[in-house]
């Protein structure tokens, strides 16, 4: 009998605060057995964990406008970037086994063309469509960051797009507030961090003065009168809802997180707190919205320190006095730190409509009241068609009655207020990735474990993956001796083995065991059917293709007090394994039992990744996984001493993957970042930051397939990326050896710039040159020279 994926009680570990999530064992619905498909889980988990690594990416350090139309900067190895998708992701069960994509947490309809819309996805960016959702566009691919939190128009110029970054729940860093004055195809930044805080749950431009802007998030309420040139905070304390009177724009209402519902009646100037029947205590997320239709009318509502719905209360006179709506569904629960909005329909102060999680495993979905609040009908999945993804986060209303939705799988939409959904997610491409792994032969094939999307396959040259195991995905592999036989994991090290005829969870006995949101497991590169796995200890099974019999190889003492984040297997010595922990512990054995403490330095943060010499285990890198001080490390002697590599790796800058092309002495290094990919021709002097074709996207995975040449990285908030590796030798550039990266090398010995022809040695050129990587260009570099491009 098939086990229920979610049943089990180590499915609701928590080893953070994380809040009443273990309450959702109380909304288990029945299980499905495993088929030849997809696992279709019951229940899909819920959001990551606030502060899990992966999910947190940065801004460029100084990113200036100017920026978004740069080439690479900096001394590297520039590559050159192509996306593979997913677009969209298909058969995605949550959505109906329609069109996915990723988490989406704002939206702003143009006020006069239906056809016309902007999102702004959690990580992914702001796009734009002209034609109803068909098609998608991204715009701010290479902004200081794509880590958002809203986005909204100026209502008289709805050409004025305005792009709050950060997002709020999630705590996620953003990099202030960002205009474009014509449509989104040029931004500004007119807000840094300093002035109006690291995340945005709401932007408002006053309709009677665009000068006047209003923005809301972890800062508190904050305001410009002089269209961002300055501005003031007006109300301190976390912010998580802001509204506007559309009839009298001086009366503004913000929902305090932790506190109640604010107004002001001078523009936001000064602030009163409204009582009149609201609660005073154990209040947590606010969300306020104003009627259109009756500026009167207000809704405010509110969740308690458990998620649960501590209320909805609906004003008639401004927010004077307040009534509970008792009838309202708990339909924040058990989530509604997470996901969770208000949106009152323009043509009807009666028509609310609001958001949470989905109704066949928890209370409610997207609801709807006509009547006040007084009724509610659950309209998730569409009486006439169609079916919208859990975890709600936006509702926005576009012309001719039009509305949006957005959520963890996108964006959807109804023209008949709910009562069927349009699923408008074709071409966009926010998939957030955790993990990558690609196909031992067969190029065209990657899977992806992305956030709440569950494990995705690219199965052919299509950009559209369909998916294979639905709720979150984490670390995958293919079997490099049958790769129709594949491994693949849920969330806390839950492991699935997937095959022709079926799949099948193989997670080992580690129910008690804390273990990591996304726990690491990696493949031993010298025995397809051998795993190693990482709680807080390492397990291991050498027959992971029948009977998946788990061994732990190790004690506790390898995750330092915390969890495993990282596993490194040498090739040609299967017991030589190195382990990363969230404590930033590295140990290491050589015999698969004995381990010993090889942490680096007063190590502090997560081990994001390791990678170990294919030619010999003694030597490995490491990745911290901080922004600042020790980040990136090596060893040669099997972390007895480590070197340390970050070089010029601005500050700011925070790696979460690395990959090594191997072809090269020294070799090069691939660093995947919060803000792209970094990379280094000189074992970490000097490092290269991405340019255009690559944006500026928090990094969840790298891997590099040596027998093709290629890198690919797994994105989070972009989907997975491709790029051809350079050919040692090729000093031009061209994609071939031949005479002029001849004349290249000898212009290099001169050093960079300083030849008659100066273009011929740039900096980068001068560091590939360097084969040696002792940062000058000689005559031992010349012999190696030759070696490469002899035939």
């Amino acid at each position: 009998m098939a086990r229920c994926p979610l049943a089990d009680r180590h499915r609701f570990r928590f080893h953070w605060d994380w809040p009443v999530v273990a309450a959702l064992l109380l909304v288990i619905a029945g299980c499905q057995s495993p088929s030849a498909g997809r696992i279709k889980h019951a229940m899909k988990f819920g959001p990551p964990p606030p502060g899990y690594a992966r999910i947190r990416g940065e801004a460029v350090p100084d990113w200036q406008p100017a920026d978004m139309h740069l080439a690479p900067r900096g001394a590297g190895t520039a590559l050159t970037w192509t996306q593979l998708g997913p677009r969209p992701i298909i058969n995605e069960y949550w959505s109906g086994s329609d069109d996915a994509s990723g988490r989406v947490v704002s939206i702003a309809p143009h006020p006069v063309d239906p056809n016309t819309c902007y999102i702004a996805s959690a990580s992914g960016g702001v796009w734009k469509t002209t034609d109803g959702g068909l098609n998608w566009i991204p715009l701010t691919d290479e902004l200081a960051t794509l880590n958002h939190g809203a986005v909204a128009l100026d209502p008289s110029d709805p050409e004025v797009v305005y792009a709050g970054t950060g997002e709020y729940p999630l705590n996620v860093t953003g990099g202030g507030l960002f205009r474009s004055l014509d449509g989104g195809q040029n931004w500004e930044r007119i807000a840094t961090t300093s002035e109006v805080g690291t995340t945005c749950t709401k932007v408002i431009v006053a309709p009677d003065d665009p000068l006047v802007i209003h923005l809301t998030g972890n800062a508190g309420y904050v305001r410009s009168d002089d269209g961002g040139m300055s501005w003031t905070n007006r109300l301190s304390g976390p912010a998580s809802g802001l509204a506007i009177n559309p009839g009298d724009p001086q009366i503004l209402y913000v929902g305090r997180h932790g506190d109640g519902v604010y107004r002001s009646l001078d523009g936001g100037l000064s602030w009163t707190k409204l009582a009149g029947g609201l609660p005073s205590s154990n209040i947590a997320r606010v969300l306020v919205d104003v009627s259109v239709s009756n500026p009167n009318v207000v809704y405010t509502a509110m969740t308690d320190d458990s998620s649960n719905l501590r209320g909805l209360y609906r004003s008639a006179d401004g927010g004077n006095s307040w009534t509970l709506k008792d009838n309202t569904p708990n339909f924040p629960f058990p989530q509604g730190w997470y996901d969770f909005f208000l949106g009152i329909d323009p043509t009807n102060e009666n028509t609310v409509y609001a958001g949470g999680v989905f109704p066949t495993y928890t209370p409610a979905g997207v609801v709807k009241t006509t009547d006040g609040g007084d009724s509610w009908t659950d309209i998730t999945i569409g009486a006439l068609g169609g079916q919208v993804h859990p975890d709600q986060h936006a509702v926005a209303f576009g012309p001719e009655g039009t509305v949006w939705v957005g959520c963890d799988g996108g964006v959807w939409k109804s023209v008949n207020g709910g009562q069927s959904w349009i699923n408008t997610n074709a071409t966009l491409t926010v998939t957030q990735n955790y993990n990558i792994a690609l196909h031992p032969t067969d190029t065209n094939q990657v899977m992806g474990g992305t956030q709440d999307n569950g494990t995705v396959a690219r199965e052919s040259s299509s950009n559209a993956w369909p998916q294979v195991l639905s709720g979150d995905g984490g670390f995958l592999a293919y079997d490099f001796d049958t790769p129709t036989r594949t491994y693949m994991t849920y969330v806390f090290l839950t492991v699935y083995r997937r095959t022709m005829q079926g799949m099948a969870e193989i997670t080992g006995p580690w129910d008690s065991d804390p273990a990591a949101f996304i726990a690491p497991l990696v493949m031993d590169p010298n025995d397809a059917h051998t795993l190693v796995g990482g709680t807080n200890r390492v397990w291991r099974t050498t027959d992971a293709h029948t009977s998946a019999n788990w061994t732990a190889i190790s004690s506790s003492t390898v995750a330092g007090g915390g969890v495993l984040t990282a596993l490194a297997i040498g090739v040609g010595a299967s017991d030589t394994i190195y382990t990363g922990s969230s404590t930033g512990k590295i140990y290491a054995t050589t015999d698969g039992s004995t381990w010993d403490n090889r942490t680096p330095f007063a190590a502090i943060g997560d081990v994001a990744d390791l990678v170990l010499d294919p030619s010999s285990p003694s030597i490995a890198y490491a990745c911290y996984n901080r922004s600042f001080g020790k980040r990136v490390l090596w060893t040669n002697d099997y972390g007895q001493s480590w070197n340390l590599i970050n070089g010029d790796l601005p500050p700011g800058v925070s790696p979460r993957a690395l990959a090594m092309d191997w072809r090269f002495d020294p070799p090069h290094l691939y660093l995947g970042t919060g803000v792209g990919v970094y990379s280094s021709s000189n074992r970490g002097v000097n490092w290269i930051k991405d340019g255009l074709d690559l944006p500026n996207v928090n990094i969840g995975d790298l891997a590099i397939d040596p027998i093709r040449q290629e890198i690919t990285a797994g994105t989070y908030g972009r989907g997975a990326w491709r790029a051809d590796l350079p050919i040692p030798g090729d000093l031009n550039g061209s994609g071939t050896l031949e005479n002029g990266d001849h004349t290249a090398f000898t212009d290099c010995l001169s050093g960079p710039g300083n030849s008659a022809v100066p273009e011929l040695c740039t900096q980068e050129r001068f560091n590939h040159a360097d084969f040696t990587g002792d940062n000058d260009v000689d005559e031992e570099d010349f012999a190696e020279f030759v070696r490469l491009i002899t035939p």
